[in-house]
């Protein structure tokens, strides 16, 4: 539903947007989103009987019918479906009505809610609490997203620009879901009128009646066209048009006397003056255009959200690496092999609000754009992420299609922890880096508050949001593992607190340290010398993540790869996977390091 040319609507000739072909041309077929209700004024300029002035208005409103009842609803038209007045309950001698309902007839109901206030508090708009609840859907602000389908948007409400609901918009994919599980369809009705003036219309052909007003109808399969052209005297009363006054009048009320009463008219009849005035002032004429359409949604073949039907995915995955033969839907659900992916489907699926990883073995986790919609993955030796295909074609559309786009042909067979745990039944008894440095930084916060009053850095993510950002699938480029580095400078080294440090860790260096204006990592290098260990080897692989903090931003230079060295790491591979695995373990292994140190404190 596209706003016509501006040029139709403003200039000379706006005949075709009198026309409304647009509006007569809807259909809601194939559309994505399904005005369930709507009422906006579109255009607006001029006052009316006045030559160039302009008026739109659209008026949609609709109603659910049980298919059972749909030929009762056959000539209902537009006037039946609209509103008069906003919802409330209401209840006669027999019954209570609940708002929403249509008429006397409690099985056809309003999929929106209107509410207004005998007060100045603005009208409210909400959806039919069982379209909302059955479809799951969250509304945040003015649109309704559905959290288990990735938020995807399935409703959105719309304002005027004085912040009034105008128009409420329904994914018709979900409208249609409801309607099957409900067995019913929904009715759309709509009213669209548009007004143009002007002095005159020299390129209508329209024949006339009544005078000089000429009238032109038009019907077509979902409703019925009607256009006007009348003329008018400049500030909009018809032409030539005489109006009888009436001055009526009453003599016998004094407004002097101390409790002045308004007698019964018929004991003190009122005094009348009658006259006729005639129109007068410059011709214009008014071009007017109605129109009213009715259509009617019909519900989907099936209902996968709220009847559970199920629907045969349309995303296929590659199986084989002779002829990259795919398989998807049923044939994918009888598929017992695993499929392959690029690492970079980690970070795409990260990406998402809802998503979720975690960590069971050294290569073995769960990973999925949300909790209900995860998969147990593999790491196999070339760094590609297997899953079992029938348990792919166990996730919803929506959720394949995070993993279709970095599918790849089988190569470097399947991942050995992976075929630990899904074929022999032994998990792997190892633990990722990631996991490590979490735990490890667990304990050094715990142990720094039991033994110095407070933790060693001064915040620490929550875990979840730490796996999203900690994980060794930095792995496109040298930029990417920059990037973790990053990450790990943020979590790792500048929270820790310096003021603790000095105060009361290790106080004996504070001066010398001041002195010397060390950042974090060179003065938890100075406690740990203090204490008897070596501290530069030990924050070595803070050090290395610094350096490499802002590789990405010089990624052609030589000494930004330099900065692997201080990590042990070969400054020309390219194995990134590898790289952002062994540093997360290297920054695992100091952390540890530093907690164990707090430990011999106590």
């Amino acid at each position: 539903m596209t706003a016509p040319d501006p040029d139709l609507i403003y200039g000379s000739s706006p005949l075709k947007w009198i026309e409304c072909a647009d509006i007569e041309r809807l259909s809601f077929d194939r559309a994505t989103w399904i005005p369930i209700l709507l009422e906006r004024h579109d255009v607006a300029r001029g006052r009316f009987g006045t030559a160039g002035h302009r008026k739109g208005y659209r008026d949609f409103d609709s109603i659910i019918v049980p298919l059972s009842s749909k030929e009762k609803f056959a000539s209902i038209d537009w006037q039946s479906v609209s509103r008069n007045s906003h919802d409330t309950a209401w209840a006669d001698g027999e019954r209570f009505y609940a708002p929403g309902s249509y008429s006397d007839d409690a099985t056809v109901l309003y999929p929106v809610i209107q509410q207004s206030f005998a007060t100045n508090d603005p009208p409210q708009w909400s959806l039919l609490q069982e379209l909302e609840v059955g479809l799951r859907l969250l509304r945040r602000g003015d649109t309704w997203i559905a959290p288990e389908e990735d938020d995807i948007e399935v409703a959105r409400l719309e304002r005027d620009a004085d912040g009034h609901p105008d128009g409420l918009f329904f994914r018709a994919e979900h409208l249609r879901d409801y309607l099957c599980a409900k067995k019913a369809a929904l009715l759309l009705t709509g009213f669209v009128f548009r007004d143009a003036v002007e002095k005159s219309f020299p390129e209508l052909d329209w024949k006339g009646r009544n005078g000089e007003s000429r009238v032109k109808e038009r019907h077509f399969e979902q409703g019925r066209w009607e256009g006007t052209l009348a003329p008018m005297h400049e500030g909009g009363q018809p032409f030539g048009a005489t109006t009888h006054v009436i001055h009526a009048w009453r003599e016998s009320v004094d407004p002097a006397d101390d409790n002045p009463m308004m007698p019964d008219p018929a004991d003190d009849p009122m005094k009348h003056t009658e006259f006729t005035r005639t129109a007068s002032g410059p011709k214009l004429f008014g071009l007017s255009g109605r129109i009213w359409i009715k259509h009617w949604i019909l519900p989907a073949q099936k209902s996968p959200r709220i009847r559970r039907d199920v629907v045969e995915s349309r995303i296929n995955f590659q199986v084989e690496n002779q002829e990259r033969a795919t398989l998807g839907g049923e044939a994918l659900h009888k598929y017992r092999g695993w499929l392959y992916f690029k690492p970079s489907v980690v970070r795409r699926i990260l990406a998402t609000r809802n998503s979720q990883l975690t960590w069971y073995t050294g290569d073995t986790g769960e990973l999925g754009p949300a909790p209900h919609a995860t998969l147990h993955f593999g790491v196999n030796k070339l760094g590609l992420i297997n899953v079992l295909g029938y348990k792919m074609a166990q996730l919803p559309e929506w959720a394949q299609k995070y993993w279709a786009t970095d599918n790849v042909c089988p190569e470097g067979g399947l991942s050995r922890e992976l075929h630990m745990s899904q074929n022999l039944g032994e998990p792997a008894d190892t633990f990722a880096p990631e996991v490590a440095l979490w735990e490890n930084l667990r304990a050094l916060q715990g142990l720094t508050k039991e033994r110095f009053g407070r933790p060693l850095l001064r915040h620490l993510p929550p875990k979840e949001e730490f796996f999203h950002r900690i994980h060794r699938f930095y792995s496109d480029s040298f930029a990417d593992v920059c990037t973790l580095c990053k990450e790990l400078h943020r979590i790792v080294s500048e929270p820790i607190d310096l003021d603790l440090l000095n105060q009361t860790i290790d106080p004996d260096n504070a001066k010398t340290a001041k002195e010397k204006k060390l950042g974090q990592i060179k003065r938890l290098a100075m406690w740990l010398d203090a204490a008897g260990l070596n501290g530069r080897t030990i924050t070595a692989p803070l050090a290395g993540v610094y350096d490499l903090r802002v590789g990405d931003a010089h990624i052609t230079s030589t000494d930004a790869r330099d900065a692997l060295k201080i990590l042990n790491i070969p400054p020309d591979t390219e194995e990134y996977m590898k790289v952002c695995y062994s540093i997360i373990g290297l920054v695992a292994n100091c952390i540890g390091t530093l907690a164990k140190t707090v430990r011999a404190f106590a």
